[in-house]
């Protein structure tokens, strides 16, 4: 591959960032769709002779996808683009995987429909299964309630940090979409949250419950009013200066909560999530449900939850069942 053939290629993918974004893509997938077809140029232009994308076929995709299996995740401080076989870096997740190919199969789809190949060499590209999981020391409800209660609400950053962990507790909520809350989207009377263009661009109202609806009622009373220094600052959560939250911000009063509560696991924002739906779930809610409180669109997604719920089902079988216990 000539640099001439390589900048032409460049520009198409150049193109197809233009179209993502007026396609309004989230702000996270425009950059990473860009970053996984820019591997795929690399290993191209190592690994084959084509000058041309319209030179790829099925085939050299179907090799592309093979050779992803051998490929090492990015080491830290390392700049290159092109993964190469290494223990060292370890291999890359199927989810990974999944997002590299997702990419180009929505990067040639693009050029097909623009006319810029006559076919689509991705079309017929079969994505690997992604596999989800949970981690595995999830929280139970007695660490979660010990956590949220573990902070006092004596001062106003008290009170800020009770409600946070609380609402991330009781509604699931992601850390952007929490420190996305407006003053406005806290309903007070009706006891919910609205959360604006969460995760896929979608709103949803999440219940809050009384108890979390008159925590967070006393932090916007009685703390809020003496962290908002700034004038035109609606974010619902702020610093002690007055500014929104950071994403860090909210990681740290979790952390924080956790060590008071003497809770040893690792708790971030993200556990919460989890603690919150798979509770649920152990609590006779429907999947469904819980589906719509996450704000999943595919209920698949949701469905990791259930076989947290299996695998309790699977404890209690093997301690109680006569045949397991050797009764039988």
């Amino acid at each position: 591959m000539t640099p001439r053939q390589r900048r032409r290629m460049e520009l198409l993918l150049e193109r197809f960032v233009e179209a993502m974004t007026a396609w309004a893509f989230s702000k996270r997938t425009i950059p990473s769709y860009a970053q996984h077809v820019a591997v795929f140029l690399d290993w191209l232009e190592k690994e084959t002779d084509v000058g041309d994308l319209g030179e790829v076929t099925p085939e050299i995709l179907s090799s592309y996808q093979t050779a992803l299996l051998g490929m090492e995740r990015k080491r830290p401080g390392k700049r290159k683009t092109t993964e190469t076989p290494a223990a060292v870096g370890g291999r890359l997740s199927t989810s990974t995987q999944h997002a590299r190919l997702s990419a180009l199969k929505s990067f040639f789809g693009f050029l097909a429909r623009e006319g810029k190949l006559l076919v689509d060499p991705a079309a017929s590209l079969v994505l690997p299964k992604k596999r989800r999981s949970l981690p595995r020391s999830l929280l139970t409800p007695k660490e979660a309630l010990k956590l949220v209660e573990s902070i006092e609400t004596k001062t106003p950053m008290g009170h800020r940090d009770r409600a946070v962990v609380e609402v991330l507790y009781a509604t699931g909520i992601r850390n952007a979409e929490l420190r996305g809350l407006t003053l406005a989207d806290f309903d007070a009377e009706a006891g919910t949250l609205f959360v604006r263009a969460g995760k896929g661009g979608k709103d949803r109202v999440l219940p809050l419950g009384p108890v979390v609806t008159a925590i967070v009622s006393d932090y916007v009373q009685l703390a809020r009013p003496k962290l908002a220094k700034r004038p035109g600052v609606t974010s619902l959560f702020v610093s002690n200066h007055g500014w929104p939250l950071w994403p860090a911000s909210v990681v740290r009063i979790v952390d924080l909560a956790a060590r008071r509560a003497g809770i040893q696991k690792a708790v971030r924002p993200h556990r919460l999530r989890h603690a919150c739906a798979t509770h649920m779930l152990q609590g006779g809610a429907d999947v469904r449900h819980i589906q719509r409180l996450l704000g999943h669109s595919s209920l698949s997604t949701t469905e990791v939850y259930t076989r947290v719920e299996i695998g309790d089902l699977k404890a209690v079988h093997k301690r109680f069942h006569p045949r397991e216990r050797g009764r039988l």
